[in-house]
């Protein structure tokens, strides 16, 4: 009660969800969401989702006709994934979403998260919430209520200055179970864009990878565009598409952005961190310049074990999942990078080369990794 009379006072809380700790304000007030991009240091050209409790909510923010297919599809895809890790990106109500909230594109992103600590503030508040992950922006995103703390608790004072101090709850279970608080997926959300296309077709743009796979939207459509055909007698056409694996914005490109996480620097680490190409890094396309490192002096991140015959080698090793378990690596992911990033006399963090790995979801992981590493890639 105390953090839902916070957010209506325009203060802001920080919670779990199931994929990252949110640092969230009422997303029907300006200068609270405005608070958000302070307190994280965020340009105002990276949006932030708002979080509801369910999509007859998430219909009040959005602008589509009722009954329409693009709506029918908004629908379907609701009752699929949500409660979960699925943002929807559609055109804003901006009659009461600020602009603040979508960068003023106009499109704003919605999700109904699954976790229950942040339903119960959720129904608590009866306000709808805008929040990004609850870190110092571009560093490895928290899924631990201390990785709040660590980033937005400890500003130094030459950081601080009278407009610009906030009081942050942190919300937690009184007898903090890890079962309760836990951030089970462990990376964002997966953004998808709708899309009316001139011909009446739809399309389904991933513009962030996350806990939703492409396999599990693609076959979502499938099951849609089945319903559609039995129940109405037409077949629509619904394409899915996903930006490139190694899509990009430059730093220092100041266009607003439909949808978070798209700058080449983000969950990054104080270490500096590069990709580990087990072959030739050089050769990967992906890759503006290769960077040399001192394999004895970097710490070595590793999953299924495909470098394990450097870990000899080098100053610490860690294998995300030695059984090449995409869910188990991408729960700890973040979890690692803080740990690396806190060992002594590390020159270099050295990240595994997932770009071609055929494994369902291992797509959203490299994206984590390869933002981490700003993109960069090593050789040893």
């Amino acid at each position: 009660e105390e953090c839902s009379e916070h957010l209506r006072n325009g203060g802001l809380v920080s919670f779990p969800t199931e994929t990252v700790y949110g640092l969230g304000a009422n997303a029907l007030d300006e200068k609270a969401v405005y608070s958000i991009f302070k307190a994280k240091k965020r340009p105002l050209t990276d949006p932030v989702i708002v979080h509801v409790l369910d999509v007859d909510q998430a219909k009040k923010y959005i602008t589509i006709e009722e009954n329409s297919l693009h709506m029918r599809l908004y629908e379907h895809l609701a009752a699929t994934f949500w409660p979960g890790p699925l943002t929807l990106v559609s055109k804003s109500n901006e009659q009461v979403i600020p602009d603040c909230v979508t960068a003023s594109t106009g499109f704003v992103g919605i999700r109904v998260p699954a976790h229950p600590i942040i339903r119960k503030l959720l129904e608590h508040c009866k306000l709808p919430i805008s929040a990004p992950s609850a870190n110092r922006f571009g560093h490895i995103s928290p899924t631990r209520a201390s990785h709040v703390m660590e980033d937005l608790g400890l500003y130094g004072k030459d950081e601080i200055d009278n407009e610009n101090v906030f009081r942050i709850l942190v919300l937690e279970e009184e007898n903090n179970s890890e079962s309760k608080t836990e951030c089970s997926v462990g990376i964002e959300s997966t953004v998808a864009k709708i899309s009316e296309l001139e011909d009446k077709s739809l399309k389904i743009e991933v513009l962030r990878r996350g806990g939703i796979s492409l396999e599990q939207l693609k076959k979502s459509v499938q099951e849609f565009i089945l319903e559609e055909s039995n129940t109405r007698g037409t077949i629509p056409e619904v394409k899915v598409e996903a930006r490139h694996q190694t899509y990009s914005v430059k730093m220092n490109d100041n266009t607003a952005q439909i949808a978070p996480g798209q700058l080449i620097t983000h969950y990054a680490p104080y270490v500096p961190a590069f990709i580990l190409d087990s072959q030739t890094s050089v050769n990967c396309a992906a890759s503006e310049k290769t960077t040399r490192v001192s394999i004895e002096d970097s710490i070595l991140v590793d999953f299924g074990g495909k470098l394990n015959h450097l870990s000899s080698h080098c100053m610490h090793y860690i294998d995300l999942s030695p059984s090449s378990d995409i869910n188990i690596a991408r729960n700890k992911v973040f979890q690692v990078l803080r740990d690396c990033e806190k060992i002594e006399n590390a020159k270099a963090i050295l990240l595994p080369n997932l770009l071609n790995v055929d494994i369902e979801h291992a797509d959203s992981l490299f994206d984590r990794l390869f933002r981490a590493a700003s993109g960069t890639f090593a050789s040893i």
